[in-house]
């Protein structure tokens, strides 16, 4: 639980100070602009893991891993993409933003193991196991089969164990996010979703998949869907304090050290009533968005954009915890992570 603050924190500085890696977001990058940038400045992010492919084969998620780094190539150092978790401290030193790119799914891949080695050398560094479907590694979190690992997907999270991907479970079903998390010899993560606590949704995590998530340290964050995070979240637009609750949650469940921020906002132009509709038809699950395509209530009020991040520094400020422990859910306990898992890594 929160601790009680001798010297009232200031939520500004300690966000200044802090460390922040948003351990995932995703805006395409037709928005990739001067805007946008602005926008990660505001933010205060000092690293963040960008989903370049969601749901693509290994030709189109190659080739938005490279149209990324041309772009990063024409922020004159601002954004750079990022390898390791030096480039981290480098950003911070530097006022700058490491860049690392992921995928949400293992469909890039396909069925074949050495893909992964090629696009860990373009510099993959984090993946989605699924996307909410089924693919030749395990099922989905809309399968509603509840299909267990694939012997190829055992294959694949000892590959990723061995290159250094972190496997990211978010869009993966409850029977393959176990058994991911029992299999693999490093921890996983949860980088963006919600919790069955609040909302009962297949999108959304256990109390028995965070409780053997953090048992086998990994960490989890929370996406800031509105949806995602409160009952009424698709018809009533929600306040911030909402994220605030669902972290005072997984704080108690799983504990300090097991807690992250993953948003999942993505800048906010990208947003449209028709992208919506195609969401709401190929992915009924995901309770992102009511019938009547609101935009407005999908993020809770003050958590809309991608500059919005010092607002979480503000709300647990606000709840009484520690800048150490404020310092750990914004960055720190990543860091710990990606050093389990990238570290020791034997890579090619």
């Amino acid at each position: 639980m929160p601790d009680t603050q001798t010297q009232p924190l200031d939520p500004v500085a300690l966000h200044r100070d802090s460390v922040v890696f948003n351990a995932l977001d995703c805006t395409p990058l037709a928005w990739a602009d001067e805007t946008y940038l602005g926008k990660l400045a505001a933010s205060g992010v000092t690293a963040i893991n960008h989903a370049v492919s969601v749901s693509q084969g290994y030709d189109a998620a190659a080739a938005a891993l490279v149209g990324w780094q041309h772009r990063l190539a024409e922020t004159d150092g601002r954004v750079f993409q990022a390898y390791g978790l030096d480039d981290v401290t480098r950003a911070k030193e530097t006022g700058t933003v490491a860049w690392f790119a992921g995928f949400e799914d293992s469909k890039p891949v396909g069925e074949d193991l050495w893909r992964l080695a090629a696009l860990h050398q373009l510099g993959l560094r984090f993946m989605g196991l699924t996307y909410q479907n089924r693919n030749y590694a395990a099922d989905g979190s809309g399968e509603s089969a509840n299909g267990g690992l694939s012997r190829f997907g055992r294959s694949l999270v000892a590959e990723c164990n061995r290159l250094g991907i972190a496997l990211d479970l978010s869009h993966t079903g409850e029977r393959s996010t176990l058994e991911t998390i029992e299999t693999s010899t490093k921890p996983v993560l949860v980088t963006h979703a919600g919790l069955t606590h609040f909302v009962d949704s297949p999108r959304n995590k256990s109390d028995l998949v965070v409780r053997e998530l953090a048992a086998r340290g990994g960490v989890f964050g929370l996406a800031a869907k509105s949806g995602f995070l409160t009952p009424d979240g698709l018809t009533r637009r929600p306040g911030a304090e909402v994220f605030a609750d669902n972290i005072d949650y997984l704080v108690e469940l799983a504990g300090i050290d097991h807690v992250i921020v993953g948003t999942d906002v993505g800048d906010e132009r990208k947003y449209s009533r028709e992208g919506m509709a195609r969401v709401r038809r190929l992915y009924p699950e995901i309770p992102i968005v009511g019938a009547d395509l609101d935009l407005e209530r999908i993020h809770p009020e003050g958590l809309g954009t991608p500059a919005d991040l010092p607002l979480i520094t503000e709300l647990l400020a606000g709840r009484g915890y520690s800048g150490e422990d404020i310092g750990k859910v914004l960055g720190g306990n990543l860091q710990r992570v990606l050093a389990e898992i990238w570290d020791s890594a034997s890579g090619e």
